[in-house]
């Protein structure tokens, strides 16, 4: 798989990748990983799986979309803590956001967590996504694909 680090920055990364399906790939998984976890803190009770989904889709998926017609703007938390890093992954149809810590000697590393996924209601021109910090938070600007801004 392709990837190309578009913008490094004190304690966040972007990352612009080719492939829609690997981000599907770590979306499904992550939503069926907490909804096994949904599943144990009921005790293991069988027959709520799809509410067990439901649940973590709900978690996991953000919609918090400005309702501009020509952009996106939604703003991730982003820690100070020099030990750990904020990875935005961007497709043209979404965004995932990591959670990477840094790795102390004789610990071995499981990768980052997902701290939140973000599905784009229409496609975005990833070569103009930008991203700024503003108060502990990270602030993305994904404008639409094909949209011309008329003046």
């Amino acid at each position: 798989m392709e990837k190309q680090i578009r913008k490094c920055r004190k304690n966040w990364v972007i990352t612009v990748e080719s492939k829609n399906e690997h981000h599907q790939e770590i979306i499904l998984s992550t939503i069926a990983k907490r909804a096994y976890q949904l599943f144990e803190r009921r005790g293991r009770a069988h027959g709520f799986d799809l509410e067990d989904w439901i649940s973590a889709e709900q978690e996991l998926l953000q919609d918090d979309f400005s309702r501009d017609t020509s952009q996106f703007d939604c703003f991730i938390e982003s820690p100070r803590n020099p030990e750990m890093t904020t990875i935005l992954s961007v497709t043209a149809h979404s965004m995932i956001t990591f959670r990477s810590h840094a790795l102390h000697a004789g610990k071995i590393g499981l990768g980052p967590d997902v701290a939140s996924v973000h599905v784009f209601p229409d496609e975005i021109d990833t070569t103009q996504v930008e991203v700024n910090r503003v108060d502990g938070l990270l602030h993305v600007h994904a404008p639409k694909k094909n949209h011309r801004n008329v003046s």
